[in-house]
């Protein structure tokens, strides 16, 4: 059951920027239930209502765009909305036909979350309202601005009546997307049934509506919340400004005066959250958890504090707790997903996520999880396919441009990753990532001065990762032979990663390459301490003794290497380089017979030169 307060819609600070999760706006339900045919056509009925559903602009002060949504003409110059929408938004636009409308709040029932704004210079015929609740499997059509695409339309049925806090909601099955939220639920005959509510996702085509029968009570059911709505727009203020500790004194000021008001721990957990003080934030949310007991949004923020004090288990049974309630609500399945990961669980993660994505093909959440989860564990083909969808879903997010890249650069599809860059760069031409993918994919193409330059651009906008810049530096001053450019590149890295293994030996590897021979078996002798059983290190302790004229700690170290790894071709012609310079004709003929069978070019040009003078002599 849905308790009928209306939680503020908020970002989790620590989650990944993405849909699913309170507060985000890019969560779309694509549903595959079969539709019913109206009587009047969906196409013939669409044309009279589009213009009583109007597009919903919230922008900035300064006019940029934030969000849009949905608005129906209920009365001249007046459109009832969804009040959290809508709240402390310093400027609301109604497109309406060529033109664009400055829509002022004018009343607000803040406990049903309905709103009306006054729109000066508004024309256009109201909706007729529907007086009486509809029957369940009554036909219905909704007609809103999903996805900010434009008025558009779907159909389906009335699916229940719910009842919530002796409050009666209108359950169906017309899907909708985000920006339908506002919009208009009518019925077979034109009539507006209720004002569609999106946010609550509470599963695979279980879509809400307040009825109709709501709005001419708005402005009476305001006047007596005035005390409620100047609350809640303080709080909405505070929270706009990230003044955290004032929300949370206002909020837990509210729980004294309210205490079985579950919106008001709300807010409180939610500024603690803020505040990131976790025991804090995970008493409001067991407070208003007992108090809207079952609400999604409640349970997943309680779950959310547990994972950031660590106990994942609690966490993880919190979660399943709400799938108790609310089955198929995809932000629970994500949720799942998160814990298990963090649980180091990637089967039971993978599985969790591809349920969120079922019941939500474009959760944008539980997309990047299991794209992160699938380029861990090196399943490019799936992760470049979810990494592809989320730049879909949301082509103006740099963050899924800038992991696309690097999972294309990772899977070596190098040409594509210097695409995706460029689609970043084309967005946002300062973009510090964009230049350090494309810088990467460049060197990798083999452009590697175009490379070195865009990476030298990357590093002067300050990247995410200034270490990744100065490994790609590395490996490309590397590969041209500039070995004191690439040691230097790889000083600079060790300074954010300084314990990293792979970057001490390429600092180590270029060392040795350039002549510093002291300096690089110091650090390879160290790492030969700390990983006796890598075949790599010893493997770079023979070549830097061989460097240096050591023959038998050479030959030492390369017989160690290989009995870690039999398999090298290379080191057994370098060993076999040094048994001959040490005088041994029967190990070189040894090393001989194991080269050729591991490479047998190597080892015919290995016979010519070492083996054919002791043939001669015998």
């Amino acid at each position: 059951m849905l308790p009928v307060q209306v939680f503020p819609r908020r970002r989790c600070p620590r989650c990944p920027r993405a849909s699913g999760w309170p507060g985000t706006r890019a969560l779309l339900l694509f549903l595959s239930v079969a539709q019913p045919a109206f009587a009047a056509s969906p196409q013939g009925l669409f044309e009279p209502l589009a213009g009583q559903v109007r597009e919903l602009e919230v922008a900035a002060a300064d006019g940029r765009l934030l969000a849009t949504h949905s608005a129906v003409i209920v009365d001249a110059e007046r459109v009832v909305v969804q009040c959290d929408l809508v709240e402390g938004a310093p400027l609301l636009r109604l497109r309406a036909a060529s033109r664009t409308l400055v829509a002022r709040p004018l009343h607000a029932d803040v406990r049903r979350n309905l709103c009306l704004l006054d729109v000066p210079g508004l024309s256009g015929r109201p909706v007729e309202l529907a007086t009486a609740l509809p029957s369940p499997g009554a036909r219905v059509l909704a007609v809103s601005n999903a996805l900010g695409l434009g008025i558009g339309v779907s159909d389906g049925v009335v699916a229940a009546i719910r009842e919530s806090g002796g409050e009666a909601l209108i359950q169906h099955t017309a899907p909708v997307a985000p920006g339908s939220e506002g919009g208009g639920l009518f019925d077979e005959s034109g009539r507006l049934l209720g004002v569609i509510r999106y946010r609550r996702l509470d599963g695979q085509n279980v879509n809400f509506a307040a009825p109709a029968a709501w709005i001419p009570e708005i402005a009476a059911r305001a006047a007596a919340q005035t005390e409620l709505r100047e609350w809640r727009g303080q709080a909405a203020a505070f929270e706009r400004d990230a003044r955290w500790a004032e929300l949370a004194t206002h909020a837990a000021e509210r729980t004294r005066r309210a205490a079985d008001e579950p919106e008001a721990w709300f807010w409180l957990a939610w500024a603690k959250e803020a505040q990131r003080d976790w025991p804090a934030a995970e008493q409001a949310y067991r407070e208003a958890a007992r108090r809207a007991a079952g609400d999604v949004t409640v349970g997943l923020g309680l779950a959310r504090a547990l994972i950031n004090l660590d106990r994942l288990d609690e966490a993880l049974a919190t979660a399943r707790q709400l799938l108790a309630v609310q089955a198929e609500d995809t932000r629970v399945w994500a949720m799942i997903g998160w814990i298990e990961i963090r649980r180091k669980q990637p089967q039971a993660a993978a599985t969790a996520l591809d349920e969120a994505i079922r019941l939500a093909p474009w959760n944008t959440t539980a997309l990047y999880l299991s794209a992160t989860l699938a380029a861990d564990h090196g399943d490019w083909p799936k992760a470049l396919r979810l990494f592809r969808q989320l730049t879909r879903a949301e082509p103006a997010n740099a963050l899924w441009w800038i992991k696309l890249a690097e999972a294309q650069y990772r899977a070596q599809d190098y040409q594509r990753a210097l695409n995706a860059a460029e689609k970043l760069l084309a967005l946002s031409p300062e973009h510090a990532d964009g230049w350090l993918w494309k810088g990467a994919a460049l060197s990798a193409l083999g452009r590697r001065k175009e490379g070195i330059d865009a990476l030298r651009v990357a590093l002067s906008r300050g990247p995410l990762s200034p270490a990744w810049a100065w490994i790609f530096l590395g490996n490309t001053y590397y590969a041209l032979r500039l070995y004191p450019e690439a040691i230097q590149a790889y000083r600079e890295v060790a300074k954010f990663e300084a314990q990293a293994e792979s970057v001490q030996d390429s600092l180590g590897v270029a060392l040795k390459d350039g002549g510093q021979f002291d300096e690089a078996l110091r650090l390879f002798e160290a790492a030969r301490l700390k990983r006796p059983e890598d075949p790599f290190v010893w493997r770079q302790v023979g070549y830097v003794n061989g460097l240096m004229g050591r023959s038998e700690p050479m030959i030492a170290a390369l017989e160690q290497s290989l009995r870690l790894d039999p398999k090298q071709a290379r080191v057994w012609r370098a060993l076999l380089e040094g048994y001959h310079a040490a005088g041994r004709p029967e190990d070189v003929r040894r090393a001989y017979a194991q080269l050729l069978e591991l490479d047998r070019g190597q080892a015919e040009k290995a016979y010519h030169d070492y083996l054919l003078p002791y043939e001669a002599g015998r």
